[in-house]
């Protein structure tokens, strides 16, 4: 690869920093929510299987939305998105802000998701089309850094917040900040291709949206209804039939709404499926860590959220690091690193799952947090970097929404699992305490961790480069641009 630095305008630098900013402040506060939810389900008079619906909707919305950014990006001009986008970040806060309601608290979750929805794929569109080849890994490490910050942050954010003043300036605050990203980001990003008309394909996306919501849907109902026939099975089977009807007719038009081409290089594939499984761990993490330390142990929100704090300034550290050496030394460095230290920590964390306590926790359960987002860095925005290179000039649109769809629905996913598997712990020992079910459904989740870790592994590890593909690739951009 090339040693010579590459020039890049600072008016590129800017728009990428403030949608990446603007994204940031939308899965900040996606993520604070997570330990407001026993403050929440007191205020509303509401189970946590209801009130987990404050954060699995917004997922929802904001998967739902990265759906259609291929067809978006390439059918409007990039500042008109990023307007939408922005407006409906502001919106959607001040309606959780006032919200008098459950109900209205989700309608503004949702109306804020579509503008994080909107926001987050134009982070990784600007890098991937505007940035050189030798430049991207840093680039994209940089920027997730700053996106990946996020999750990790919000519980420490949400409790503080919670704890000192109220859940509701938990939007209050984000949204000046979010403001300014906005017009910053209007003011200055720009696109190297005019947007070109194309029939959107309405059917496609219904398909996409009810097999996302019928999984969602049956994963929830475990908690509540068993393994039932009606409220289980039934709207998992159907969300099998919406995605093999999707897939079917994507690859029989010549507009789909995403172009399945892309499944055709096995190392994107294998990409994609790193990013979505170790998003899903990262975002259960951050969900079922600060809920035990409440619902069990009794700590407040303030505690709850700062158990995390440590391994969110680790892991804002170490990202652009990580794609700096995925730039100089190829992509399986940073997947051995990242992989070792994740089975180590998550090992770790499940072996002490039936000793988890307050000090446990802030001692050296931290640095096993700590360990754990180290090989996150490592693997996380590397895979996103690593399987857009591997994509034509024309298909990394698709490839770029499908990232960022299965990230946010896998936080989606994660957070509605690890309810699933607390729950459970109920279940189990219908005659314990709550402070003991609860403990019981943590080692649970935390077992369950390990498992999906392994298999992330598995997949890093046994990744194989493709000879010359960045010289390739290098070339293949240079002439379109």
């Amino acid at each position: 690869m090339s040693t010579t630095t590459p020039v890049i305008p600072t008016q590129t630098k800017v728009a990428i920093f403030g949608t990446a900013s603007l994204a940031f402040c939308g899965i900040l506060v996606e993520t604070s929510m997570n330990v407001t939810f026993p403050t929440l389900m007191h205020q509303f008079h509401t189970t946590l299987a209801t009130v987990q619906w404050v954060t699995t909707a917004y997922l929802l919305a904001v998967a739902a939305t990265m759906v259609i950014t291929a067809f978006i990006q390439q059918r409007f001009r990039w500042r008109t998105i990023i307007n939408v986008g922005g407006a409906g970040f502001v919106l959607g806060g001040l309606l959780c802000t006032v919200a008098p309601q459950l109900w209205l608290l989700l309608f503004g979750r949702i109306i804020q998701a579509i503008g994080t929805g909107l926001a987050l794929p134009l982070v990784f569109a600007q890098i991937m089309t505007q940035v050189p080849f030798t430049a991207q890994g840093r680039f994209t490490g940089t920027a997730g850094m700053l996106i990946a910050l996020a999750p990790s942050l919000g519980p420490t954010y949400g409790g503080l917040v919670t704890q000192l003043l109220s859940w509701r300036l938990i939007f209050g605050i984000t949204l000046p900040f979010g403001l300014i990203d906005w017009l910053i980001t209007a003011k200055t990003i720009r696109q190297t291709q005019a947007p070109r008309s194309r029939p959107f394909p309405l059917c496609q996306f219904g398909l996409v949206v009810a097999a996302l919501i019928l999984l969602i849907f049956s994963v929830n109902n475990l908690s509540t209804h068993g393994l039932s026939l009606v409220f289980v099975w039934l709207p998992l089977l159907l969300a099998v039939l919406a995605v093999l009807t999707f897939t079917r007719s994507a690859t029989r038009t010549t507009h789909p709404l995403i172009n399945l081409a892309v499944f055709q290089q096995g190392n994107f594939t294998r990409a994609l499926l790193i990013y979505f499984f170790i998003q899903f761990i990262q975002i259960g993490l951050t969900f079922l860590l600060p809920n035990f330390a409440q619902l069990a142990l009794g700590k407040n929100a303030l505690v709850s959220g700062l158990m995390l704090l440590a391994g969110s300034l680790c892991s804002a550290t170490l990202s652009p690091l990580a794609g700096k050496l995925m730039d100089r030394r190829g992509i399986r460095r940073p997947f051995q690193i990242g992989s070792g230290f994740l089975l180590l920590a998550t090992l770790s964390l499940a072996g002490l799952a039936q000793h988890l306590s307050v000090g446990l926790i802030i001692g050296l359960f931290v640095g096993l947090f700590v360990g754990f987002q180290i090989g996150f860095s490592c693997l996380f925005n590397n895979a996103l970097t690593y399987g857009l290179q591997q994509l034509p000039p024309q298909l990394m649109g698709d490839g770029n929404a499908l990232f960022n769809t299965l990230q946010q629905y896998s936080g989606s996913l994660g957070t509605a699992i690890m309810a699933v598997l607390i729950t459970l712990g109920t279940r189990m020992a219908p005659s314990a305490s709550s402070t003991m079910q609860t403990t019981l459904g943590t080692q649970i989740a935390l077992w369950f961790s390990l498992i999906i870790i392994m298999i992330v592994a598995a997949l890093a590890l046994t990744t194989k480069p493709i000879a010359n593909m960045a010289d390739d690739q290098h070339q293949s951009r240079s002439s379109n641009h």
